[in-house]
């Protein structure tokens, strides 16, 4: 027999192809990750900022048309003359479009966040809600201490929305306003 030996200098073109394709694949998998993770930063930010700015703005005209202190009002009034004072307002127009199209995106805000926008919007329809019930009352039929006790109920919701909404914008603004795209 000759000298059929292989050294280690015979496979080393066979090692060098070996450990390139192993930091090809190991490459394009970070790549691939590093990209899906940018990606997902980023939808996030923008969908938080989406909701931020509808969120802020529905807060503002909630304090615009004194819609919180117009139910306290009622309240007072039917406390004072034990007759029931109706205070309703109507929102034809949706004012949710943005959390509408993409509830189903919520989940990937982080924690608290996704939580309280989704709370926030449960409890802002809840108050359509109720603002509609109120409106297809006949005043003359509600018994004023029912009426009290759900201007309390309304109030303490309307309130506590608000809150969440506050907690939200700044939140946001803390998490996300400052990092670039």
């Amino acid at each position: 027999m000759g000298n059929d030996a292989l050294t280690l200098k015979d496979y080393l073109p066979l090692i060098s192809v070996v450990i390139g394709g192993l930091l090809v694949a190991i490459g394009g998998f970070a790549s691939n990750t590093w990209l899906e993770i940018a990606r997902e930063r980023k939808s996030r930010r923008t969908l938080a900022l989406a909701l931020q700015g509808e969120i802020q703005a529905l807060l503002e005209i909630f304090e615009k048309r004194g819609y919180i202190e117009g139910i306290r009002a009622a309240k007072a009034q039917t406390e004072a003359t034990g007759k029931f004072q109706a205070y309703h307002f109507r929102a034809r127009k949706n004012y949710f479009s943005v959390f509408e199209a993409h509830v189903g995106q919520v989940g990937i805000l982080r924690l608290p966040l996704s939580e309280l926008v989704t709370r926030f919007y449960a409890q802002a329809n809840s108050i359509l809600e109720d603002m509609e019930r109120f409106e297809k009352l006949d005043p003359a039929s509600v018994d004023p201490l029912a009426a009290i006790a759900d201007y309390d109920e309304v109030l303490s919701l309307f309130e506590d929305t608000v809150a969440i909404g506050k907690q939200i914008v700044q939140l946001v603004s803390r998490r996300y306003a400052r990092v670039p795209f």
